[in-house]
């Protein structure tokens, strides 16, 4: 067996068809992508428009208190390039602002403005109610098992 072989079959079996279209995976994908779409939209139903566009999902990585910019990278697996253009984006629609680190002027901080606070709090809110809209359709049980089966997996 050749290096690469254990990733071209993974890939390959990424790619097949799935068995009647029930495999784990392939539900675990779908649910992800249905909830991921419903979050976006609705994000953008309350005012938060970037979140139909890739850089809304930075700000998933952004804590409230904010952080460096090179932070920003590692923790998205973007090119700094990738990031910057996003966090450009983001500032021009008001959401964040870049500050000089006080100890080390050649550190960019990212920092929440006040708008970029409420996109926190309304995010905060969409996903608890998505959330809960899953534990209404499961029940108090199923919620719980589930939990505990993802746990087991990850």
């Amino acid at each position: 067996m050749t290096r690469g072989a254990p990733a071209v079959t993974l890939v390959k079996m990424l790619d097949d068809p799935p068995q009647s279209g029930k495999s784990l995976f392939s539900a675990v994908c779908r649910l992800a992508e249905a909830w991921r779409l419903h979050y976006r939209q609705e994000m953008a139903r309350r005012g938060f428009a970037w979140h139909l566009t890739a850089i809304g999902d930075l700000l998933d990585h952004l804590p409230p208190e904010g952080a460096p910019q090179a932070v920003l990278a590692a923790r998205t697996g973007l090119s700094k390039q990738a990031v910057q253009q996003a966090l450009d984006q983001l500032e021009r629609h008001g959401v964040l602002r870049r500050e000089v680190d006080p100890g080390d002027k050649r550190v960019r901080y990212i920092v929440l403005t006040e708008l970029g606070l409420r996109n926190l709090a309304e995010r905060r809110a969409v996903l608890a109610e998505i959330e809960a809209e899953a534990r209404a359709a499961l029940g108090k049980k199923g919620a719980k098992a589930l939990r505990k089966t993802l746990r087991r997996l990850g």
